[in-house]
């Protein structure tokens, strides 16, 4: 299997559960299970896809849409750690900010999925 499969892979895996994640603090359940695993897909992502642009660094060349990916990337990165701090540290959470995040990353996923395999712009 090569890398760009395990990164594809790692980020449904990653996408899964950090949806989960939302969706359960939505219900008003803190799971750290969820919380865990979303984090751990998130560094493995990270890892191998960081892994990927070192190996082909002509990647970045390819046009506009590597960067928008990326985008979206950190800025999912940055709402799973939000959500990740509200489950360790048991803080109350707005359902409505957990609404849009659930339903920001769904579509920022979706948008990175589009983004890598038709490579648009």
């Amino acid at each position: 299997m090569n890398l760009v499969s395990i990164h594809m892979l790692a980020v449904f895996c990653w996408a899964v559960f950090m949806v989960s994640l939302a969706k359960s603090l939505m219900y008003g359940e803190k799971s750290r299970l969820l919380a865990g695993l979303s984090l751990f897909f998130m560094f493995a992502v990270l890892l191998v896809g960081t892994k990927i642009m070192l190996m082909m660094p002509q990647i970045i060349k390819t046009g506009m849409w590597i960067h928008v990916k990326l985008s979206f990337d950190i800025v999912v990165m940055l709402e799973n750690v939000y959500l990740a701090i509200i489950v360790f540290k048991s803080k109350p959470v707005n359902n409505k900010i957990v609404s849009f995040i659930y339903w920001s990353s769904v579509l920022m996923f979706v948008a990175m999925y589009y983004l890598t395999m038709f490579r648009p712009f």
